[in-house]
């Protein structure tokens, strides 16, 4: 199963960086295509941002209502999101409360996390990131 991080899914709305074909191919190998509250927040945020808030809610909209599943953030994830955001700090290689937390619900969930920002998210040992430039 794959959750989709926000660079991902901008991708896909943009049209950018080959992101239909490879989210085709994702579905042809019979992956359910996810993400978490906090990828949603983010795109919504970005929306408010554009000289066209309705047509980017609309699109925002549409490709959230295609995914199979949005995880939430429940209590699991908030204790999985305290202890890896402390150990982040105490090695100073903190990466930023949304990806920490993002982490936290693919962790839970046992999902990997697409995602174009490696830098960040390698950081993380229990996390299984797959770099959305290289599949």
């Amino acid at each position: 199963m794959a959750v989709l991080d926000t660079d991902v899914l901008v991708y896909y709305l943009r049209g950018k960086n080959d992101s239909y074909t490879k989210i085709n191919n994702l579905k042809k190998e019979k992956e359910s295509l996810n993400t978490t509250i906090f990828n949603v927040a983010e795109l919504y945020k970005g929306c408010y941002s554009m000289k066209n808030v309705a047509k980017g809610l609309m699109k925002v909209k549409l490709l959230v209502d295609a995914l199979d599943e949005i995880f939430l953030f429940e209590n699991d994830s908030a204790e999985e999101f305290a202890k890896l955001s402390s150990d982040l700090k105490k090695r100073g290689q903190t990466i930023g409360i949304i990806d920490e937390l993002i982490a936290s619900i693919c962790i839970i969930h046992q999902e990997s996390l697409y995602t174009g920002n490696i830098k960040h998210f390698e950081r993380i040992d229990d996390l299984i990131v797959n770099d959305w430039n290289k599949i």
